[in-house]
C-alpha cells in the first residue's frame, strides 16, 4: 500500500488575516450579476458600544479558503472619527455571516 501527500490545487488554502476579529453587521448590495459590494458596517467597539463605519471603499475582493472554509475576502478602507482606517472584511457564505479584521495594533475604541 502506498501513501502520499495530496496537493489540493482546486481550492488552495490561504493564510487567515492577522489582527483582531470581530463579528459585524454589514449592509451589502448584491448586483443582478451576483457581485457583492459592502457599503457600511456596524461593530461593537472596545467599550461594547455599537459604532458605524462607512461608507466602505473596497480595494480588492477575492474568494479564498481558510482551513477548508470558503470565504470572500475584501480589503477595505473607510473613515472613522476623521481618520482613514484599513481593514479586512470576511464573508462566509455557508454560515451567511461577516467578520471584520482590524490590522494588528489598531483598535475599535473611541479616541478621547
Amino acid at each position: 500500500m502506498a501513501f502520499g501527500a495530496a496537493v489540493y490545487t482546486e481550492h488552495p488554502q490561504e493564510r487567515a488575516p492577522s489582527g483582531a476579529y470581530r463579528d459585524a453587521a454589514v449592509k451589502c448590495w448584491f448586483t443582478a450579476s451576483g457581485r457583492s459590494m459592502p457599503l457600511m458596517l456596524k461593530v461593537k467597539d472596545d467599550g461594547g458600544e455599537i459604532i458605524q463605519i462607512g461608507p466602505i471603499q473596497v480595494i480588492t475582493c477575492e474568494k479564498q479558503n481558510f482551513a477548508g472554509i470558503s470565504a470572500w475576502r475584501y480589503e477595505c478602507q473607510a473613515s472613522l472619527e476623521g481618520r482613514r482606517i484599513a481593514f479586512t472584511l470576511l464573508f462566509f457564505p455557508e454560515r451567511c455571516c461577516w467578520q471584520v479584521v482590524m490590522r494588528t495594533g489598531k483598535t475599535m475604541g473611541r479616541q478621547e
